[in-house]
């Protein structure tokens, strides 16, 4: 009878201090943990959606050097293209090459009012 009394007594004592410590620590662990990989997932979207359009907007002013824009000779120009609500700022610089019959580009783009370029691309282009 008296084992019994102690299994009972020890039952209702409930959790020790440290172990209610622990548990807490690796609660706080765990939601700091979860808290970080949800942060880091949105920054990484985001960045993948800003290469993305930037890849776009240099694409859509390759496009244009092919077509409607063809340059004359070798110089730099910049430019100005919204896209996706955001103004992107366009870099070109047209090259000479030891082949008369082609220009070589370079195609930078960067979010206006940014210093670092999110995309460059090179090419050749026929004159």
């Amino acid at each position: 009878m008296e084992k019994l009394r102690m299994k009972l007594s020890v039952i209702k004592k409930g959790f020790s201090l440290i172990e209610v410590v622990v548990a807490l620590f690796i609660l706080s662990v765990s939601v700091i943990t979860i808290y970080n990989l949800i942060i880091s997932t949105s920054v990484s979207s985001y960045d993948l959606e800003q290469r993305y359009l930037a890849k776009e907007v240099a694409n859509n002013h390759i496009a244009l050097l092919n077509t409607i824009e063809k340059p004359l000779r070798s110089g730099n120009r910049k430019g100005e293209m919204i896209m996706g609500g955001q103004n992107w700022v366009w870099d070109e610089e047209i090259y000479d090459t030891s082949n008369e019959d082609y220009f070589e580009y370079e195609v930078r783009i960067k979010l206006a009012g940014q210093d670092k370029y999110i995309y460059s691309t090179k090419g050749y282009l026929i004159k």
